[in-house]
């Protein structure tokens, strides 16, 4: 059985590995505009760490968490914030029952009820979509990617 802080390791294992792949490519990547569903990395990783943030509240039980002004300026700004943020969902639920419900609104103002473990695959699978958005966007931009598919992350934690 997986339990929800097994699948949080997998989105922390992703956001990292995609990070350190980042640091082994010109700085510039990052931030270099380009035509796609971002205008750059950069911007992708500012969205997740928000969205990653919002839903962290809402699991502490915050109902209308406010989104946080965020600007991740390099590949190690965002690695350093990922983890410290990472490391606060690790200690929250490390304490609560995934079956724990929690009510709050979107950012749209839409009210939700939703268990604690719904909410965490919820930020699991937003990370993933947006770890593919940034694999396209280093082949537009003439680099590889790395892949980030959950059996990797499982033969690698066996390894």
């Amino acid at each position: 059985m997986i339990t929800i802080e097994d699948w949080f390791s997998y989105h922390k294992w992703g956001t990292q590995k995609q990070l350190a792949h980042l640091k082994t490519l010109p700085e510039e990547v990052y931030t270099k505009e380009i035509q796609s569903v971002f205008p750059s990395i950069k911007e992708v990783f500012d969205h997740v760490y928000v969205v990653d943030y919002l839903w962290l509240e809402r699991i502490k039980g915050t109902e209308r968490p406010e989104a946080p002004a965020t600007s991740l300026r390099t590949v190690e700004e965002a690695s350093a914030a990922f983890k410290e943020l990472h490391l606060q969902y690790d200690q929250v639920l490390a304490e609560i029952d995934p079956v724990t419900i929690r009510s709050f609104f979107t950012m749209k103002g839409i009210p939700m009820t939703n268990s604690v473990e719904e909410m965490v695959y919820t930020v699991v699978n937003h990370g993933s979509y947006h770890r593919g958005n940034v694999t396209a966007m280093h082949r537009q931009l003439g680099y590889s990617g790395v892949v980030y598919d959950y059996i990797y992350y499982l033969n690698e934690k066996r390894s």
